[in-house]
C-alpha cells in the first residue's frame, strides 16, 4: 500500500488529521479525519487532466476543504487545501 499524506488541521478550535492514501491495486484513494474514512474517489481517472487539477472536497464541521490530485512524471500527488490556500503536509 502507498504511503499516506499527512494534515493536521484546526476546526473551531479542535486539532483533527487528516489523511489520504492511495489504493494503487484498485485505482482509488482514501480520505479519513481522524482515523475513520470518510470518502474514496478515483485518484486516477481524476488526474488526467491537461489544464486543471481535480479536486475531491470533503468537509470537516461545516468547514469545506479539498483533496487537489496533482499528476507528475511517475502517478501523482496530492494537496489539501482550505478556501484555495493549501495547507502544508505533516513532516
Amino acid at each position: 500500500m502507498a504511503k499516506p499524506t499527512t494534515w493536521t488541521v484546526q476546526v473551531d478550535g479542535k486539532t483533527h488529521k487528516v489523511e489520504v492514501r492511495r489504493k494503487p491495486w484498485l485505482a482509488i484513494a482514501e480520505v479519513k479525519v481522524d482515523g475513520q474514512v470518510i470518502s474514496y474517489f478515483t485518484a486516477k481517472a481524476m488526474s488526467i487532466t491537461l489544464f486543471n487539477y481535480r479536486q475531491h472536497p470533503f468537509e470537516i464541521d461545516g468547514t469545506w476543504f479539498s483533496i487537489v490530485i496533482k499528476p507528475n512524471f511517475i502517478g501523482y500527488k496530492f494537496d489539501l487545501t482550505l478556501d484555495g490556500e493549501v495547507i502544508s503536509p505533516d513532516a
